[in-house]
């Protein structure tokens, strides 16, 4: 499961402009979204669908406002930032010194069969270019926040990561998709609730990550980037892992 964007080469069906439902309409197609997600965590698809829907609420004009109002977020935008098939050369990343965080990108995304060309384009549905720029910076660095956060990309993982995106952000979609993933996965997995909770804890801590600018630093020390944003420089291992 993710946050704003799953680890995944699947796209999803995006629904339409999402100002054009009703909040009554945007619930009822999460919630069948959300109960997708529940019978399989695997189907970044609809994870994908669910968070567009459960994050467009009126909480949005202030996410996006945050992220504009960091001096940081804004020059992201104003220089078009990306980080997709047209900007990244997982060659020359993989090439760089080992420890960076670059190799270390590059590393985790071909371990797993990922690649950056599934974020090529703007997110559908989306009319304002601010927020569909920050919904897109999302998806195109949720990778490098499992990286430098420890979150591996199975289930448990992906639960704690939905923790400290929800910490880092307050979307309500984050929170949802965490919860789902205690209830069903606490009998299996206790420490999954311990995860979650530290995972908050941290996110609420640490440094802005939405607004980070990753491209800077594919050459810097992985331990040094995590320094920067406020986390360990060695992530603790997961109970639920």
């Amino acid at each position: 499961m993710q946050t704003t964007a799953a680890s995944s080469q699947t796209s999803p069906q995006a629904p339409e402009d999402l100002g054009s439902l009703s909040p009554i309409q945007r619930w009822t197609r999460a919630l069948i979204a959300l109960r997708k997600i529940v019978a399989n965590p695997e189907d970044t698809a609809q994870v994908l669908v669910f968070t567009s829907l459960a994050n467009s609420g009126r909480s949005t004009a202030a996410r996006v406002s945050r992220f504009f109002d960091d001096p940081a977020g804004q020059k992201l935008y104003d220089e078009h930032r990306a980080i997709d098939s047209h900007t990244v050369d997982l060659d020359a990343l993989a090439a760089l010194p080992e420890g960076t965080l670059g190799r270390a990108y590059a590393k985790f995304l071909r371990s797993r069969g990922l690649t950056p060309d599934v974020f090529d384009g703007a997110p559908a549905g989306v009319l304002d270019p601010r927020l569909s720029y920050v919904i897109q910076r999302m998806r195109q660095t949720h990778d490098l926040w499992h990286v430098v956060t420890g979150c591996e990309t199975d289930p448990a993982g992906e639960i704690a990561l939905q923790a400290f995106t929800f910490a880092q952000v307050r979307a309500p979609g984050n929170a949802l998709l965490a919860l789902a993933g205690v209830v069903r996965g606490a009998r299996q997995k206790p420490g999954i609730v311990r995860d979650v909770i530290a995972l908050y804890r941290r996110g609420a801590r640490a440094e802005r990550l939405p607004s980070f600018p990753w491209e800077d630093h594919w050459a810097t020390p992985l331990s040094e980037v995590r320094a920067m944003l406020g986390l360990p420089t060695e992530p603790p291992a997961r109970a639920a892992a």
